[in-house]
């Protein structure tokens, strides 16, 4: 995902890929609350941000969250499902925030270069 913008803003784009595909898996296990057997999953991404900063690319894994059976006889905590949603929620805003001073700052570049003399 080699951008004009350069590894930050490709680390951002993919934290913002994998923000929405662990929003998505909460979503599915809130949808199963009842459903006997199901088992919790979680996206696990934050330990690839790491290397995203070196290759370009975030790979999200989606993992089997850890918990108990709950009285349905699966594994979704739907207090802890709607903690995450909030949880990822405050991330995506200070993503997109870290990606708007980022373009914000491109456009001063371009409009320095682009001024008398240069």
């Amino acid at each position: 995902m080699a951008g004009i913008f350069g590894p930050v803003q490709d680390m951002l784009a993919g934290a913002l890929e994998g923000l929405s595909m662990r929003s998505q898996i909460v979503a599915q296990n809130i949808s199963n609350l009842g459903t006997p057997g199901y088992q919790a999953q979680d996206v696990r991404f934050a330990a690839t941000l790491q290397q995203a900063l070196q290759t370009g690319s975030v790979n999200p894994q989606v993992v089997a969250a850890p918990g108990a059976m709950n009285q349905s006889g699966n594994g979704v905590d739907l207090e802890q499902q709607l903690g995450l949603l909030n949880q990822i929620a405050l991330v995506q805003q200070g993503v997109m925030s870290g990606i708007d001073e980022t373009q914000k700052g491109m456009h001063q570049i371009l409009q320095d270069l682009g001024g008398p003399g240069v």
